[in-house]
């Protein structure tokens, strides 16, 4: 008995389209989609940039605690304490520098950062600066370090934290 074996043929014509994975992965971010060097094909880019939104969009924090994360995150970025500011700090002799209301400005916010930050408490603030100030992951924070399940322990500190933002926000 011989079998017969049939050849499928390539149909000609059509263009190879881009691999953009499953759906379950494309679930956790919000994604553009960009043109490639090869004509007709595009590229998915992921365009969240935030961990705490990337967090919310997968379900892992409350949208309370979103809000009060990025409440938050508003003050770090307003008192000017983030990484982008820390070089351009660096050797600079800040008198002359904008207004005095401007400094006022920045004088309060670093306060109101400060003051949160001490109301969530000593290990809890290094993962919210961590994380919201400087936009790390959970799972990176020193915290965790000698963790074997890094990502689990530096969420569940992550979320410890923002339910202490969210006390003390009164959300």
């Amino acid at each position: 008995m011989r079998r017969q074996i049939s050849k499928k043929r390539k149909t000609k014509g059509t263009t190879p389209g881009a691999d953009h994975g499953t759906v379950e992965a494309r679930q956790h971010g919000t994604f553009v989609e960009v043109d490639t060097q090869i004509a007709g094909v595009k590229a998915l880019r992921n365009v969240t940039a935030d961990p705490l939104a990337t967090y919310l969009k997968r379900g892992q924090i409350t949208p309370d605690q979103f809000q009060s994360g990025d409440l938050f995150a508003q003050h770090f970025d307003r008192a000017k304490m983030g990484p982008r500011y820390a070089l351009m700090q660096l050797g600079q002799d800040n008198a002359g520098q904008g207004s005095l209301g401007a400094q006022e400005g920045l004088e309060r916010a670093r306060q109101e950062v400060k003051t949160a930050m001490d109301f969530v408490g000593i290990p809890l603030a290094y993962v919210l600066q961590h994380v919201i100030g400087h936009g790390h992951l959970a799972s990176s924070w020193s915290g965790v370090g000698e963790s074997k399940r890094k990502s689990e322990d530096g969420l569940a500190a992550l979320r410890l934290a923002l339910d202490g933002l969210k006390k003390y926000y009164k959300l």
